[in-house]
C-alpha cells in the first residue's frame, strides 16, 4: 500500500531545507474582511449575524432565509453571499446599505457551491457540470458559462484568480476568465481521482484529495507533492482554503483527518483522540482545527498529527461550525446563543451570537427611519387609494400583486410575467433544448431588474434555471438516462425581480412533442372581426364549389443503423509515463482507424486490471489513465449510441510502478529515492544535515540508478 509522498532525488534535499523557512502563516478563507466585523450563519432562524469581536456582542441581524435553513456565507473582495442549501437561492448584499441586490435560484442540496475571487462571484453546478460568471450586483450571468460535458466533483478559485475544476472522470481542469467567458489554461488527469475528489485551494495551485483511490497532489503551487495514502472510501470534508504546506480534508465516515504537512502526507485516527466523526477542518496559527459532530467540540492538532493542544468545548451539542477572519477563529453550534473566539495568541474568550434585544433588519426593505419622507406620487393616479375601502376585495388581476414589500415611495414587488410560452427548440440524440418566451411584467412603481427562469421535469438532474434581463430564454435538457426527450413533460415558471423583491411567477406546463411529430406549442390561430359595411346583401346565388387536398402526414426517414467499429483493431500504439516510472499515471498515445474515429458513440479508456474509465473522444490521440503496481491491461472500449453493446480495441500492456525496495538509510524505487528507510528513520540528521544528506545519495542514484534500456522498453 502505498502510504508516503514521493518526489525527484534532486529536489528534495532542496525542500527539506526551504521547509524549515516556509509553510507556516494562517489561512484566508472565503469569510475575509478588514472592518473588524464578522459575519456568522444563524441557519435555526434563517439569519446572518454580524458580530463585532471587540466587544464580543453582535451588531446586525439580517434575515435572508426562513427557519430551518442551511445557510453557506461567503464574504471577500467587498462581497456578502448567502446560499441557503435547503431551497438553493442565492442572495447578494449591499454591505453599505445592507439591502438585497440580488437574487438567483440554484438546485438545493451540495450540488450548488459559491465561489468569490478578485471581485467576480462564480455559481457552480457540480451535477450539471457547470460555472457561471454572476454580476456581483444582480446576480445575473455575465458572459458563457463554462461546461465540462459531465457532472464535477469540486470547483475551487485560488488566490491567483485561477479557478481549478475537477471533473468525476479524475481530469483537473484550470480555468480564467477572459473578456466574455472562460478559457481553459490547461488540463491534466489525476490517478485515484474520481467522483469522491475535492480541493483546496491556496495562494497559488491547490491539493487534491482523491482519498476513495487513494491520492493526494499539490498542483500548481510551485512547490507541488505527490503522495499516497489507504484508500478511505466516504464522504470527504475539505478544509475551504488553506497555506500550501499545511493542507487538511476529513473522512467522517471513516474517523479520519488527512493533510499535507509540507513534504509529507499526515493521515490522523481522530477517533481515538475523542472525535469519532470529524467535520471540515480550518488551519490557524500553523494548527489544524477539527469541529466533532455531534460532540460540541473542536479537538486541536500539530503538524505531524498529535494533540495540539487543548480541546475546545462550545456551547451546545450539536456540529460546530468554525469561521476563520481577519486572525480570529469563530466557533460555534447553530441554534446556540453564545460562542467561543479563538485569538492570534491561542486565547479563548466567549461571543454572544444571538441577542432577542438586537431588532432584525429584512434586506429587501430599507431601514427605517424617524422622520420618513413625504410619499411621491402614485405612477398609476387612475387608481385611488382607497378603491379597497366600502367594499369586498376584488380577485387580484394578472400581473397585479396582492401585497409584498414595498420600496420607498410606493414601489412593490413587479407583477407576475404574462403569457409564459414553451416551444421546441432544437432536438438531437443526447440533448433537448426549448425557448421559454414572456411578456413584460408590470413594475409595479419600481423598476424590473430581471427574470428568473425556472423548469423541472424528469430529466437527468430534474431543474435547470437561467436568468436574464429580456422577455425570454433558452434551455437545455439532457436525454441520456430517461425518456423525458421523447414523451416527457416540463413544468415551467418565471419569475420578475427588482429592488424590492421576487413577483409570483407565471406558469406553463409543456409536453414534449414526439419526434414524428413537427408540431410545438403553437398558439391557436387568432380571428379578427370585420367591422360592418354599406354593402348591398348577398344574393341567393350558390356559393361556389372549392376542393381542399390534405397533404399526407409527415413520417421522417428511420435513423441510421447502431453500430460499432471493428473490435479488435489497433488502436493504442504507444504508452508512457509522463511524470516519471514511480508515478502511478500512464499516457497512452492512440491513432484510431476510421471507424473508430468516427464512431457515433462514446468511448473510453479503460484499465481492464484495475477498473479505472476515463471518458475520451473516439477521435482522441492522447489521454491518461491511472495504473497500479504490477501489470495492468489497457484498452479502448466504444459502446454503441443507444448502449446495447460495445467493443474492446487490441489490448496494450502497461507496467505500473515497482514496490519500493528498502536499503540501510532509504527506500529506491525505479532509480528514485521515495522515503527513508525504516531503520533509518530514527537518524536525526537536522534540517540542514537531511538536506545535504539527500542531496549526496541524489548524486549516487543519478550514477547507479540509471534506468536499463530494457526498462525504458517495458514501458512502451
Amino acid at each position: 500500500m502505498r502510504d508516503s509522498a514521493s518526489f525527484g532525488a534532486a529536489s528534495l534535499g532542496v525542500l527539506l531545507l526551504v521547509g524549515a523557512a516556509l509553510g507556516t502563516g494562517v489561512a484566508r478563507t472565503a469569510v475575509d474582511v478588514s472592518d473588524g466585523l464578522t459575519w456568522l450563519p444563524d441557519s435555526p432562524r434563517g439569519e446572518v449575524v454580524q458580530v463585532n469581536p471587540a466587544s464580543g456582542r453582535p451588531e446586525v441581524r439580517l434575515r435572508v432565509s426562513g427557519g430551518d435553513a442551511l445557510l453557506d456565507v461567503t464574504q471577500k473582495d467587498g462581497l456578502l453571499v448567502i446560499l441557503d442549501r435547503r431551497d438553493g437561492q442565492i442572495t447578494v448584499l449591499d454591505l453599505a446599505t445592507l439591502l438585497a441586490s440580488g437574487r438567483r435560484s440554484a438546485p438545493p442540496g451540495p450540488a450548488t457551491k459559491v465561489l468569490v475571487s478578485e471581485g467576480r462571484v462564480y455559481v457552480v453546478d457540480r451535477v450539471a457540470g457547470t460555472i457561471a460568471n454572476a454580476d456581483p450586483v444582480t446576480l445575473v450571468d455575465v458572459g458563457k458559462p463554462w461546461r465540462a460535458g459531465k457532472p464535477l466533483a469540486d470547483v475551487v478559485a485560488d488566490e491567483a484568480g485561477l479557478v481549478w475544476a475537477a471533473d468525476y472522470d479524475g481530469r483537473l481542469h484550470t480555468l480564467e476568465w477572459v473578456a466574455d467567458g472562460f478559457r481553459e489554461r490547461s488540463g491534466e488527469q489525476v490517478r485515484g481521482a474520481g467522483p469522491a475528489t475535492v480541493l483546496v485551494p491556496h495562494a497559488r495551485g491547490v491539493t487534491i484529495f482523491g482519498l476513495d483511490g487513494g491520492v493526494v497532489r499539490q498542483v500548481g503551487t510551485g512547490q507541488d507533492v505527490s503522495g499516497s495514502t489507504p484508500r478511505l472510501p466516504g464522504e470527504v470534508l475539505a478544509a475551504q482554503s488553506s497555506p500550501v504546506g499545511l493542507a487538511p480534508a476529513a473522512v467522517p465516515g471513516q474517523g479520519t483527518v488527512v493533510f499535507v504537512s509540507g513534504d509529507r502526507v499526515v493521515r490522523v485516527d481522530t477517533s481515538r483522540l475523542g472525535c469519532p466523526v470529524p467535520s471540515r477542518p480550518v488551519v490557524f496559527r500553523d494548527k489544524v482545527y477539527v469541529p466533532c459532530r455531534g460532540d460540541g467540540k473542536v479537538i486541536v492538532l500539530d503538524r505531524a498529527g498529535k494533540r495540539g493542544g487543548a480541546d475546545l468545548d462550545t456551547p451546545g451539542d450539536g456540529d460546530p461550525e468554525i469561521v476563520l477572519d481577519d486572525g480570529k477563529l469563530f466557533i460555534s453550534d447553530p441554534g446556540a446563543e453564545r460562542g467561543v473566539i479563538v485569538d492570534s495568541d491561542g486565547s479563548t474568550r466567549s461571543v454572544t451570537i444571538r441577542s432577542p434585544s438586537l431588532p432584525v433588519v429584512d434586506p429587501d426593505r430599507p431601514p427605517s427611519t424617524e422622520v420618513p419622507s413625504p410619499p411621491r406620487p402614485s405612477p398609476r393616479p387612475e387608481l385611488p387609494q382607497d378603491r379597497d375601502q366600502g367594499r369586498p376585495p376584488e380577485s387580484p388581476s394578472a400581473g397585479v400583486p396582492t401585497g409584498g414589500s414595498t420600496a420607498p415611495g410606493g414601489g412593490q414587488v413587479p407583477g407576475a410575467p404574462p403569457g409564459v410560452t414553451v416551444t421546441l427548440a432544437n432536438r438531437s440524440a443526447t440533448e433537448l433544448a426549448v425557448t421559454v418566451s414572456w411578456g413584460a411584467a408590470l413594475d409595479n412603481g419600481e423598476k424590473v431588474t430581471g427574470y428568473t427562469v425556472d423548469a423541472s421535469g424528469a430529466f437527468t438532474g430534474g431543474t435547470r434555471s437561467a436568468q436574464t434581463t429580456e422577455t425570454s430564454a433558452q434551455l437545455s435538457f439532457p436525454c441520456g438516462g430517461s425518456t423525458f426527450c421523447s414523451n416527457g413533460r416540463l413544468d415551467v415558471s418565471v419569475k420578475a425581480w427588482n429592488r424590492v423583491g421576487e413577483s409570483t411567477p407565471g406558469t406553463r406546463s409543456w409536453s414534449v412533442p414526439s419526434a414524428s411529430d413537427p408540431s410545438t406549442n403553437t398558439p391557436p390561430p387568432q380571428t379578427q372581426t370585420q367591422p360592418p359595411t354599406n354593402d348591398p346583401p348577398p344574393t341567393n346565388d350558390p356559393p361556389p364549389t372549392t376542393t381542399t387536398t390534405t397533404d399526407p402526414p409527415y413520417t421522417p426517414p428511420p435513423p441510421p443503423p447502431v453500430t460499432v467499429p471493428t473490435a479488435g483493431a489497433a488502436v493504442i500504439t504507444t504508452i508512457t509515463a509522463p511524470y516519471g516510472p514511480t508515478d502511478y499515471t500512464r499516457r497512452v498515445a492512440m491513432s484510431p482507424p476510421s471507424d473508430w474515429a468516427g464512431h457515433d458513440g462514446a468511448c473510453q479508456l479503460v484499465n481492464t486490471t484495475q477498473g479505472y474509465t476515463v471518458t475520451i473522444s473516439c477521435g482522441a490521440t492522447s489521454a491518461d489513465i491511472a495504473v497500479e503496481t504490477g501489470p495492468n491491461r489497457i484498452v479502448v472500449r466504444a459502446v454503441a449510441r443507444d448502449g446495447s453493446r460495445s467493443v474492446d480495441s487490441a489490448v496494450k500492456n502497461a507496467p505500473g510502478p515497482r514496490e519500493p525496495q528498502c536499503g540501510k538509510y532509504a527506500c529506491f524505487g525505479s532509480g528514485h529515492i521515495v522515503e527513508l528507510s525504516p531503520t533509518g528513520k530514527s537518524v536525526d540528521f537536522g534540517q540542514a544535515g537531511a538536506g545535504i544528506g539527500f542531496l549526496v545519495i541524489a548524486v549516487v542514484v543519478q550514477v547507479v540508478g540509471r534506468r536499463r534500456p530494457e526498462e525504458e522498453e517495458s514501458e512502451r
